[in-house]
């Protein structure tokens, strides 16, 4: 699954979570969105990114991929080991009766491919199996931690009918797998210990089994696989031990197998691999859910946010980026958290200003989105708590600068409990001399 994909299906958990439990913490996330060149769609599936990446969703996802490739690599071992019982089971007895060793072979095929089919035409989005919901199983026991409920909801959502092909490869695969094992084994077996051939039927006539044989052997012996003629299979009624008579029922097996299993199963592969990649790429999102349509007045592009009528222009453009025209051209910026509005910044440093209220707080990080600085200097009051909304906003601005620091502008009564949360956030002291290096 290529990255893009990736990220649309996180964009469909995200849009789940919300639509069941609210709306994220997202106004750093919906920042980041407004600020990428690109529609609608390119600014949902970023908003979807910085809120995966934040949340453990991006994580999440990895290792749920990680445990479904491990569970598909078991349940391939598996079905070797079942190709093989299938092999060993036709061939139990010694003489082989013909058509319960098809029976052997081909039954529980048929039957699964018959039941695939039928679900992939009259239940699209419920095209499973046994091997499916094994599979699923698996992975989820495999995962490490926790899965987020609305991953594989969100998957399947955003795949819609298109499903199926995934499914359908999926099923395929593993018959691919369980066919060539039993083949191999066959000719093992076949190659390595003489077998007598026969066919019982009570209700059955001699003629009507030629019938069959020769029916079912026609498209085999376009491909070379040899056919028995009437006189081979009337004889046979009886098992020999006539070496030509063994080889050509042996060789009438194996084409039937081949022809009617395996390339059964390698052709459906093939077609339903073609299918999902083709549906791969037609996939986008639908940004007519309503989830998505609430996020159009956030997610405006942040010129767009400033410039949509004259009152308002001036009104905007005067209170978010007038304190900040006198740094434009540096790339090195303090700012202060919740300090006094008496306080000075010293005179030589680019001051982006006091972020002590929320609108403040939020021109300042718009204007760092925009302009992500070189380094960035946190001026703090150590009079003040370090709480968890002084945390995030640290964290925030930490994301709008190559390299960050903290200046403890006193000594004042939380300083103990800020040293704690700087190693926590793993971020150093500085000085406002730091900016001038």
């Amino acid at each position: 699954m290529n990255q893009y994909l990736k990220s649309l299906w996180l964009t469909e958990t995200v849009r789940l979570i919300e639509k069941e439990s609210g709306r994220f913490s997202d106004e750093d996330a919906n920042r980041q969105a407004s600020s990428i060149d690109g529609d609608l769609s390119d600014r949902i599936i970023q908003r979807a990114m910085v809120i995966s990446d934040r949340n453990g969703l991006k994580e999440a996802q990895s290792d749920w991929l990680n445990s479904v490739k491990v569970s598909m690599i078991i349940l391939c071992i598996i079905s070797l080991f079942t190709g093989a019982g299938l092999a060993f089971s036709a061939l139990a007895q010694n003489p082989v009766n013909l058509y319960w060793a098809l029976l052997c072979l081909l039954g529980v095929h048929f039957v699964t491919l018959c039941l695939w089919g039928i679900s992939c035409l009259f239940l699209p989005n419920e095209s499973g199996s046994i091997f499916i919901h094994a599979w699923l199983w698996l992975a989820k026991k495999l995962s490490r931690k926790t899965t987020i409920s609305q991953l594989l909801p969100a998957f399947i959502t955003l795949f819609g009918k298109q499903i199926r092909w995934l499914i359908g490869l999926i099923v395929n695969l593993f018959w691919s797998v369980i066919l060539f094992s039993a083949l191999v084994v066959l000719v093992i077996l076949l190659s390595s210990k003489h077998y007598s051939f026969e066919w019982q039927t009570t209700l059955l006539s001699a003629d009507a089994i030629i019938s069959i044989t020769r029916l079912l052997g026609e498209i085999p012996s376009l491909l070379g696989f040899s056919l028995p003629n009437a006189d081979m299979i009337r004889s046979s009624e009886q098992a020999l031990s006539n070496g030509e008579i063994r080889s050509a029922w042996a060789v009438w097996l194996l084409g039937i197998f081949i022809v009617y299993g395996i390339a059964v199963r390698v052709m459906l592969l093939i077609f339903c691999w073609l299918k999902w990649v083709v549906a791969c790429q037609r996939i986008s999102l639908n940004t007519q859910h309503p989830e998505y349509q609430r996020l159009i007045h956030d997610l405006e592009p942040i010129p767009l946010k400033s410039i949509t009528d004259k009152e308002r222009d001036d009104r905007h453009f005067g209170t978010a980026f007038e304190p900040f025209s006198h740094v434009i051209g540096h790339k090195k910026w303090l700012v202060a958290i919740d300090v006094e509005n008496s306080w000075l910044a010293p005179a030589q440093i680019a001051f982006l200003g006091l972020l002590n209220n929320s609108e403040q707080r939020s021109n300042t990080l718009d204007f760092l989105q925009q302009n992500p600085a070189e380094k960035l200097l946190i001026a703090i009051d150590t009079n003040r708590s370090p709480d968890r909304g002084m945390i995030n906003l640290i964290n925030g601005l930490m994301k709008k600068s190559t390299q960050t620091k903290v200046w403890f502008i006193n000594q004042g009564r939380q300083y103990n409990n800020w040293l704690e949360s700087l190693q926590k956030l793993n971020i150093e002291q500085a000085d406002s001399t730091w900016l001038l290096e």
